[in-house]
């Protein structure tokens, strides 16, 4: 590495589960670039996402704060920043005089804190760090509304940190903002194949509207764009400051719907089937068997639906991580084209994951099952020593810092994640920092704590709990909460959740306070 500060190249899924790359498990996988990389590169096999959704999870990777910090606590809940804050500003600096402090939250990115450091930053793709359904008095960029305007092309930032933004808005075949009107622009006939929706109304499973074979091809597809945008990127900041590059890939997010020619490969390819039903949904928490029963929660209800049709959704989902990988691999030979790919750290990671059938369930709900918060993350850091893979629990709220550590970078205040370096080194146990992860709801609060063998969660609004082992039930099929025989490690994991929870707590931060 050289006496250049590292670039940072940190790419990023949507919904990618852990156990879907050939390098982390999936024996069927056809992922040769990311299995190449893991090859040079630490997996992590136990990193864990703050959140099981999309925006909490995604603010927690960006900020170093888990959800109670910053403040996004669920989807559709904006990241605290001065920009998008409506305040007095009179009335703002009598708050200032009168506590000391800046009462208009503003939660800082990772993309400030290496700008503040003289790198260029940007980030192409799915970001999702303000909601897309605001309205259009909010300003959001992220806002569909605001995309209704064809000059919103020629807008790119800043944003949140980023001097350079490329965007794409949603999922599937109606992924809008600047990938839209890039595929408006040069693929005007499948824009208008896409708009008339006619291939939608033969989708091959009744009620399963959002698993079918698209009509966008390989080469109009927004992966291959966040690829060919993010190259672009590259090849032209290759000299002069370090850079900062976010690569979010929109797949493999619901709708499953993988272009027609990889559709039809891959519905002939082999997939891992669940290993679950729903059978064990009775022995778990309220919040979890309420989601295993057709009615208002069918969203995520998967016990209706035949073998055949849950087989296909993973086939097409292995589909779409297939292409994920071919993108993956463009952006690594590009990096290596230019001479960058020896003073450049590399992340491949992402923020939750899906059931795909697991007991019973597909998609996403608010619960911090195995499936959902234990994600990929694979690091290549040049010029460091690091292990070809590691089993010690990590958080999300840890790669900030860990990036800070890795650039010479002072890491910012106020943050909850630390640094996995020390860990990797030695110089800290593995066990000594369990991670917690969580998600706020009315009803349904769950509390989370993993350690490198055990998950435990605690529903404390309905007093229930989970335990799993997952070195003897890595599909957490058997709740052993509540039973003697692990009564000793339940206690350990509540009171770690308990003390770990608390130290993290900081609501006032990224809050507005104006009285």
């Amino acid at each position: 590495m050289s006496s250049r500060p590292p670039n940072i190249v940190l790419i990023h899924t949507d919904q990618q589960r852990y156990r879907s790359l050939g390098c982390t498990g999936d024996p069927y996988a056809v992922t040769p670039n990311l299995d190449a990389f893991a090859r040079e590169a630490c997996n992590f096999h136990r990193h864990i996402a703050a959140n099981p959704v999309c925006m909490p999870s995604r603010a927690t990777l960006f900020t170093g704060r888990l959800p109670n910090a910053h403040g996004v606590w669920n989807n559709g809940v904006a990241l605290p920043r001065k920009e998008y804050t409506r305040h007095d500003p009179d009335s703002a600096e009598e708050g200032r005089q009168a506590y000391g402090m800046e009462p208009v939250g503003h939660v800082p990115t990772f993309a400030d804190v290496f700008a503040a450091q003289g790198y260029r930053t940007a980030a192409v793709g799915k970001l999702h760090l303000t909601p897309t359904r605001a309205p259009k008095e909010y300003g959001y960029p992220e806002a569909s509304v605001l995309w209704k305007d064809p000059q919103m092309a020629a807008w790119h930032g800043p944003y949140c940190g980023f001097e350079h933004v490329e965007v794409s808005l949603s999922h599937g075949e109606g992924t809008g903002g600047h990938y839209g009107a890039w595929r408006e622009q040069y693929f005007p006939d499948v824009a208008k194949e896409v708009r008339s929706g006619e291939h939608r109304k033969s989708a091959p499973f009744k009620g399963v509207g959002d698993l079918y074979a698209s009509v966008v091809p390989v080469e109009a597809h927004h992966s291959t764009w966040v690829a060919e945008r993010s190259c672009a990127y590259i090849e032209a900041h290759a000299t002069g400051q370090p850079f900062l590059l976010f690569a979010g890939f929109p797949d493999p997010h619901h709708p499953l719907t993988p272009p027609a020619d990889l559709a039809a490969e891959f519905a002939k390819r082999e997939v891992e089937l669940p290993a679950l039903g729903g059978a064990e949904a009775p022995a778990k928490p309220e919040a979890f068997a309420r989601l295993s029963k057709p009615g208002p929660y069918a969203y995520t209800c998967a016990t209706h639906l035949p073998p055949e049709c849950i087989r296909l959704m993973r086939q097409y989902y292995a589909a779409m991580v297939h292409l994920i990988d071919r993108s993956v691999g463009r952006i690594f030979d590009t990096l290596k084209r230019q001479g960058l790919w020896d003073n450049t750290v590399v992340i491949f990671t992402s923020d939750h994951g899906d059931w795909l059938g697991d007991h019973g369930l597909r998609k996403k709900e608010t619960l911090c099952s195995r499936q959902l918060v234990h994600v990929p993350f694979l690091m290549r850091a040049p010029g460091t020593s690091l292990p070809r893979g590691s089993g010690a629990p990590m958080s999300n709220a840890a790669v900030l810092p860990t990036l800070c550590e890795l650039a010479g970078a002072p890491t910012p205040a106020g943050i909850q994640g630390r640094s996995i370096l020390p860990v990797l080194a030695g110089r800290e146990p593995a066990g000594l920092a369990p991670v917690i992860a969580y998600h706020l709801n009315p009803r349904y609060h769950n509390f989370s704590v993993h350690d490198e063998r055990y998950r435990f969660t605690w529903y404390p609004v309905l007093n229930q709990r989970e335990l799993y082992d997952h070195a003897e039930d890595p599909h957490e099929l058997c709740n052993l909460a509540g039973q003697p025989a692990t009564a000793s490690e339940e206690d350990r994991l509540y009171r770690s959740l308990l003390e770990l929870t608390v130290r993290a707590d900081n609501p006032c931060v990224g809050r507005v306070g104006l009285w």
